[in-house]
């Protein structure tokens, strides 16, 4: 980190631009994106033996049963309590990376509003599956047990609800929060594309025998996640703060 004293008599035009450029600067050397992408990443891959070996908690009755079957309208409350406990924990690592970064480079940090905001979708994220456990948007068929093919017509009020509601878009909500704490536009950029994947896989209905019939639901984010920390640990910044 280099420190140089500002040139005595400069215009107010050029203190307010050399201030611009401090600014760009500090701004810059608070970036650590590739960090949460990793995070996250890591936490979706984890959330797979979650998926296949939780036992399923039928804490709200949605379950139904016949020979050899079991057919169950909610998802498995196991999973929304890994997912809560998993976005907090990661939020917290974040938040303590952050800090230690920024006591190193003595530039001091943003990061709480990405904090804050985080946290706090993860628990909207944990009310309103709640909720929709109880209210579905998306139709239930009468019979569960048919292996006849369904035609599901979702309404875009509903497609949006639960597409925000699942764990992967509340990652992209945040990530957009990073993005402007951090003024970063290739990662808006990035954050848009994967809240897309998001939505689209937290609106697929699947209806499947197999055990591992949630893979593409993680392994799809997990592998843009991946991706996304690599180029971004690539390319972080090395640019020095000048005062």
């Amino acid at each position: 980190m280099a420190h140089e004293s500002v040139p005595q008599g400069n215009s107010p035009h050029e203190l307010l631009a050399a201030l611009r450029d401090l600014t760009r600067q500090v701004r810059v050397a608070q970036r650590g994106t590739w960090f949460p992408l990793l995070v996250f990443a890591t936490i979706t891959l984890v959330a797979i033996p979650v998926y296949r070996y939780a036992p399923y908690l039928d804490l709200f009755g949605t379950c139904r049963s016949s020979p050899g079957h079991r057919v169950c309208a909610a998802p498995n409350p196991a999973d929304l309590g890994y997912w809560t406990v998993a976005l907090v924990l990661a939020y917290a690592a974040i938040a303590g990376f952050y800090v230690r970064k920024s006591r190193r480079r003595g530039v001091g940090t943003l990061i709480r509003p990405y904090v804050v905001v985080g946290v706090a979708l993860a628990v909207l994220m944990t009310a309103v599956s709640i909720w929709l456990t109880f209210h579905p948007l998306l139709p239930v068929p009468a019979d569960p047990f048919s292996t006849d093919p369904v035609q599901i017509e979702v309404g875009p009020a509903a497609w949006l609800i639960n597409g925000l509601a699942s764990p992967l878009a509340v990652i992209g909500l945040a990530l957009l929060v990073l993005a402007w704490v951090e003024r970063h536009w290739a990662l808006l950029a990035y954050t848009l594309v994967y809240l897309a994947i998001g939505m689209v896989q937290g609106n697929q209905v699947i209806h499947s025998s197999s055990p591992w019939f949630f893979l593409p639901y993680l392994l799809v984010p997990a592998a843009v996640l991946l991706l996304g920390a690599a180029v971004f640990a690539l390319f972080r910044p090395t640019a020095k703060v000048r005062a």
